[in-house]
């Protein structure tokens, strides 16, 4: 084989091996974030089926409650 195509097959598979390693990094990248996505919806969708579920309704004895808007960051500490 000459030299030209010997240089040539090795730039196309560090060019390959690049963008192979690209692709997996930019997966798991984004596989880590839908996560983190996922778990900040469940928490404020809970927090506002629990304050839908915890205020009363008017004409009750009890006033609603101020609006509680105190949240969870994604780690769960307030």
């Amino acid at each position: 084989m000459s030299t030209a195509i010997q240089v040539a097959l090795a730039v196309a598979i560090v060019i390959f091996t690049a963008y192979a390693a690209g692709r997996v990094h930019q997966w798991y990248r984004h596989g880590f974030e839908r996560e983190v996505a996922y778990r900040e919806g469940y928490n404020e969708a809970s927090h506002a089926l629990f304050h839908l579920a915890i205020r009363t309704l008017p004409g009750t004895s009890s006033p609603e409650p101020a609006a509680a808007t105190t949240r969870l960051d994604h780690t769960g500490v307030l």
